[in-house]
């Protein structure tokens, strides 16, 4: 059970790692959009996060991004 958990958390932030890494390229093609990566490859994109995440077969265990040129601000 341990070692599943940490495998699907080294693959999750791979996945984050390769969207940070090809961000110019999804700039271009989703910009302002929802996009869920999994296995470094971009599976479904929405405007809507609602409508994305429907979409997934497995949400919890999908990389979920917004796809911006802004920079985003948090609130902790």
């Amino acid at each position: 059970m341990r070692e599943q958990l940490t495998d699907e958390l080294l693959a999750s932030e791979a996945d984050y790692l390769w969207i940070n890494e090809n961000m110019d390229a999804l700039l271009k093609k989703y910009l302002n959009q929802w996009i869920a990566v999994k296995n470094s490859r971009v599976i479904a994109s929405d405007l809507d996060l609602d409508k994305l995440i429907s979409k997934l077969l497995d949400p919890n265990h999908t990389c979920v991004e917004f796809v911006t040129d802004k920079p985003l601000g948090m609130i902790l």
